[in-house]
């Protein structure tokens, strides 16, 4: 089951920032703005690969994908219908 954008803000937010009070809405920039750095996003993925039993590959990693809690939940829902076996 894919996390929802509560659990992966939650994750960020208590994980990541070590800050569960802040404010962080499903359109906000999460790179650009420096949520998240380098650190983070890995942190990020190796969390939702487990969390959602998927390969995120490094290639997938782009502003596109992981800019915002809105992209992140379309990133996987679209990889997670991919990798459906037969």
């Amino acid at each position: 089951m894919l996390p929802t954008i509560s659990n992966i803000r939650r994750f960020i937010l208590t994980d990541i920032l070590n800050d569960p009070e802040r404010d962080l809405t499903s359109e906000q920039d999460l790179l650009l703005s420096g949520i998240l750095d380098s650190l983070g996003v890995v942190r990020l993925i190796s969390w939702l690969e487990s969390e959602c039993q998927i390969t995120i590959p490094a290639q997938d990693v782009i502003v596109e994908h992981f800019g915002s809690l809105n992209q992140i939940r379309r990133y996987l829902d679209t990889r997670a219908a991919s990798q459906i076996p037969s």
